[in-house]
């Protein structure tokens, strides 16, 4: 089960703050599966990934067996075209 962090809320403007709320992972249009939890609109769920080689994470459908990974590899010409798109702008 993913912890939930107590960090300050950071709300983007114009977005209503949830007053307790579910983290939730879902696989295609299954059913959602609840990780994490706040009870109020602090909390908040980070993941990082480092940049080194088969550093990730996999998450599992308890269901379905549908897997989920989030992984790093070595820059490819689609990470450099992301890159150069968020450097001209």
């Amino acid at each position: 089960m993913a912890k939930a962090s107590k960090k300050k809320a950071n709300i983007p403007e114009g977005k209503e703050p949830l007053i307790g709320c579910d983290f939730c992972m879902q696989f295609d249009y299954d059913e959602p599966h609840v990780i994490g939890a706040s009870p109020d609109e602090h909390g908040g769920i980070e993941l990082v990934i480092k940049s080194y080689l088969d550093a990730g994470v996999t998450f599992v459908c308890p269901t379905t067996g549908k897997k989920l990974r989030i992984y790093a590899r070595p820059l490819s010409d689609a990470g450099k075209a992301i890159l150069e798109e968020t450097e001209n702008k």
